[in-house]
């Protein structure tokens, strides 16, 4: 029972501590409004401009998942002759992830052509037919990978055919994405480490403010931990306000850029919808301000201490 209840005691004397500081370093914010506001305004738009980036990305990216239509892969046979044509399609109709299979022969191909002249007669001077065989495949799943695989197996099997796929365009949509993705996040690191280095300054310059104050409390007995926690708890109180901060000027971005955005999407015929940002949105930025804020600060703390 002894243990117990000094264990107890501990856990509320910890929790009294950490109150206590967190009311501490809430008042001392209150007191200071101009110099909080600016931190907070700084680490909202440092928050959400990388945000809105990856929103931007995010929406380029769906449109190769909202675009409704069949990829296809046509394979070009120069100088096949008709029976050679429909063995060549009989192979590839055998291949893994094949859904269907067209063949159509030059001679064929030359007809639709003429059909659709305004003057059928224009294609008379021809000694010979241009045109080569076509073998239209259509891939049993429309992902980027199976497609591509499928390529693969289509090179193997008619090595001489040149093949010409219209689910390139996702591919290179793709490969755009992640690079862009890859440049946002090294952006986000950079803006990252210079909040993180503003909020470190902020939290020495504020240490060294009370160096009168923080000397007497080391002469009663207090701890490094005691003494820099109230700067934590800024910092914590700094990325709330940010990450908030960000949300909003998020939203804000969002709606102003909304209708050029889907304008221009609509212009080029593209199914683009700018969403607004969802909660998950904002509790992420709320928890990023906060780690960076606890980061800064304890390192302003640490190093204002340390240099007392």
């Amino acid at each position: 029972m002894k243990e117990g209840a000094e264990r107890a005691g501990t856990v509320e004397a910890w929790l009294h501590n950490h109150l206590d500081a967190a009311r501490r370093s809430l008042r001392r914010r209150v007191q200071a409004p101009g110099q909080t506001l600016l931190l907070i305004a700084v680490l909202g738009f440092i928050l959400a401009l990388p945000a809105y980036a990856w929103l931007l990305l995010e929406n380029a990216r769906a449109l190769a998942a909202a675009a409704d239509y069949e990829p296809r892969i046509a394979l070009y046979l120069d100088d096949t002759p008709e029976s050679d044509l429909t063995v060549a399609a009989e192979r590839v109709a055998l291949l893994p992830g094949v859904a269907n299979v067209t063949a159509t022969s030059a001679e064929q191909a030359l007809a639709r052509y003429r059909a659709g002249l305004p003057d059928p007669a224009l294609l008379d001077w021809l000694e010979e037919n241009p045109l080569p065989a076509i073998i239209e495949v259509l891939p049993l799943e429309r992902t980027s990978e199976a497609v591509q695989r499928l390529e693969t197996r289509l090179r193997a099997t008619l090595p001489h055919a040149a093949l010409v796929s219209d689910h390139e365009w996702v591919r290179r949509l793709q490969a755009l994405h992640a690079a862009g993705l890859r440049v946002l996040l090294v952006f986000a690191g950079l803006l990252g480490l210079g909040v993180t280095l503003i909020l470190a300054v902020a939290a020495a310059s504020e240490l060294r403010e009370r160096r009168e104050e923080i000397a007497i409390s080391r002469i009663t007995g207090a701890t490094d931990r005691f003494l820099r926690r109230p700067s934590l708890y800024s910092g914590l109180w700094f990325g709330l306000g940010g990450g908030a901060a960000g949300y909003g000027l998020l939203w804000a971005g969002v709606a102003l850029t909304r209708v050029p955005v889907e304008n221009a999407g609509a212009a080029l015929d593209l199914p683009l919808h700018f969403g607004n940002p969802d909660l998950s949105v904002g509790l992420a930025l709320v928890g990023a301000g906060m780690g960076l804020g606890w980061i800064g600060s304890r390192l302003g703390a640490a190093a204002a201490l340390h240099g007392d």
